[in-house]
């Protein structure tokens, strides 16, 4: 019975008769080095087309063996062919493989050494696993394992080489798609700039970059601008970003990435930004700020070394007024960190006084001032912030000791008990319009709105 073996796009007839006899008979060593050399150009043919890492793994296991896969340097499986259910995960065949000494050990040999090695099987020779480093310029990208070789024949020493071929190919693909992912990245951060500085040189411009980033118009979208700084100044070097405030303006923008998959969302060299749309227009602001609070917490919690600030603009449902609330969000952000220790959530729409006290230039000159004012209430309550508190909530209940008191869960006998000592120790008489204009000023700029 005639038979045929197929090897890529060579095949080999064994069929007797004149065909046969016509054509010599290869060697064993001329028939495999013409298979290297299909699969060499089968794989370098690949380098050369728009592929990825998953037509290289499936022809490398169609070709010297039941499973291919490629790892990342943390190990995650980018691309895997071959093999069946059951086998194993290929961290664990590694492992297996290596013994004691684990994968991790293995694969940092392999990185250091820059080149493939193979791990022999314990029980059985044939089931060697090779490892090569996979390199995008001098930057080591991923590995390339090829496990439980055999089948076509080859010698170990062909199946590395073949390994190291493909890793190669590996190379090229990642590369080619760092190069594009860096230039995607580029231009998106080129639309966000423009969009956020409203930089649009033809009409219909921004309308056109802001719906290329996912912004849909019509529907409310408040800008969050955020902010780490070191918990504590010394962390930071001169005119360098701490490595924790690094790693918390990273989480900040991981955050907004994964809880609000619909927003638009920046890191900038200084900030995160974030285009966040609302449920609806009523509810828009409050799910803004809540997002702001719960990816504040997670921040702080994660890195104990830095805190975060974050500032919300004004509504816009047109590209044209994100510039506008991006400038409110910035605003916001910047009275956060001037007026109440660099953290919190401020929306802008609630700053009130504070806009026009934003445009003293000494923060000092305007502690001073409030100092002046309430002075004997600062040194009664000796830190304790108890009559600032009280006299706070008392002006945002418009001067109500009742509806104060429900506030601040006392009763409302002890908030006039208490107003009554402020004008004792201050020497104002509330119930004059100047004097409350000046305590009210005096408690925005000392009480931050957190401690209200």
């Amino acid at each position: 019975m005639a038979g045929t073996q197929r090897f890529g796009a060579v095949n080999v007839e064994d069929a007797p008769g004149r065909a046969a006899a016509a054509a010599p008979a290869e060697s064993g060593e001329t028939a495999a080095l013409r298979k290297i050399v299909t699969v060499y150009g089968r794989l370098s043919a690949l380098a050369t087309e728009r592929t990825d890492l998953c037509a290289v793994t499936r022809l490398l296991a169609r070709t010297v063996g039941s499973r291919v896969a490629v790892l990342s340097p943390t190990l995650e499986v980018l691309a895997e062919a071959g093999g069946q259910e059951g086998d194993g995960s290929v961290i664990e065949l590694i492992g297996s493989h290596a013994g004691a000494r684990g994968p991790g050990p293995v694969l940092a040999a392999v990185a250091r050494a820059g080149r493939a090695v193979t791990l022999p099987g314990s029980s059985d020779p044939g089931s060697a696993v090779m490892v090569a480093p996979i390199t995008s310029g001098e930057d080591l990208t991923a590995y390339l394992v090829t496990l439980d070789l055999g089948g076509e024949g080859f010698s170990d020493d062909v199946r590395l080489l073949l390994t190291e071929h493909a890793a190669m190919i590996c190379g090229v693909v990642l590369g080619r798609e760092r190069v594009v992912a860096a230039a995607a990245g580029r231009a998106r951060r080129d639309l966000v700039e423009g969009v956020l500085h409203g930089r649009a040189r033809e009409d219909g411009e921004l309308h056109r970059w802001a719906g290329h980033l996912g912004f849909t118009e019509g529907r409310v979208y408040h800008v969050l601008a955020a902010r780490a700084r070191p918990r504590s100044p010394a962390t930071a070097g001169p005119g360098a970003i701490a490595g924790p405030v690094l790693a918390a303006q990273a989480t900040i923008e991981s955050f907004l990435v994964h809880h609000a998959p619909d927003a638009i969302v920046a890191a900038r060299e200084d900030e995160v930004v974030g285009i966040v749309p609302g449920p609806d227009a009523a509810g828009a602001l409050g799910h803004v700020k809540a997002l702001a609070t719960r990816c504040r917490t997670a921040t702080e919690s994660r890195h104990a070394g830095a805190l975060a600030a974050f500032g919300v603009g004004g509504p816009c449902d047109r590209a044209p007024q994100i510039a506008g609330s991006y400038s409110q969000a910035r605003r916001a952000l910047e009275t956060t960190q001037r007026m109440t220790q660099g953290v919190g959530v401020v929306a802008f729409a609630e700053l009130g006084v504070q806009r026009l006290l934003l445009k003293v230039p000494d923060v000092a000159e305007l502690r001073e001032f409030a100092c002046e004012v309430l002075d004997g209430v600062i040194e009664h309550d000796a830190g304790s912030g108890e009559h600032l508190r009280t006299l706070s909530a008392y002006f945002r209940e418009n001067c109500s000791p009742r509806r104060a008191a429900a506030g601040l869960h006392i009763h409302p006998n002890t908030v006039s008990y208490r107003i009554r000592r402020i004008e004792e120790l201050t020497g104002l008489a509330l119930e004059n319009y100047h004097d409350r204009l000046l305590a009210q000023v005096a408690v925005e700029i000392l009480l931050p709105s957190r401690e209200r």
